[in-house]
């Protein structure tokens, strides 16, 4: 994106970084990658704090849980197997206490990781 191309100008590192991180935040880019790259370009972005000691991929998969997807098609919208699905699962009851779906749903609501 600091590249110029026929049908847009460069962008500034922090433009680019910036529009970077909103990619991720709605959900259209892989939040990981996008901040590997932003740390490669010699800047560094802040990484998301999760409660509970959720990582970047439990909460995407708790947010599909929430939505009421199943383990297969969670599975398919983050080209991942339903085992492992199921163990992101495991490990999202166990870290926030919560033993169903419903629970973490609830969870997610209370902690504003839904998106808006």
């Amino acid at each position: 994106m600091t590249e110029p191309r026929p049908h847009r100008p460069a962008h500034k590192p922090g433009e680019a970084a910036a529009h970077l991180s909103a990619e991720a935040a709605a959900g259209r880019l892989d939040r990981d990658a996008c901040a590997a790259v932003v740390e490669a370009a010699g800047l560094r972005p802040p990484r998301a704090e999760y409660p509970c000691g959720l990582t970047e991929r439990e909460v995407g998969v708790l947010r599909l849980a929430a939505r009421g997807l199943s383990n297969r098609l969670i599975a398919a919208e983050l080209v991942v197997s339903e085992r492992t699905v199921g163990h992101h699962l495991a490990h999202i009851y166990d870290k926030t206490g919560r033993r169903t779906r419903a629970g973490a749903a609830v969870f997610a609501m209370e902690h504003g990781l839904l998106p808006g």
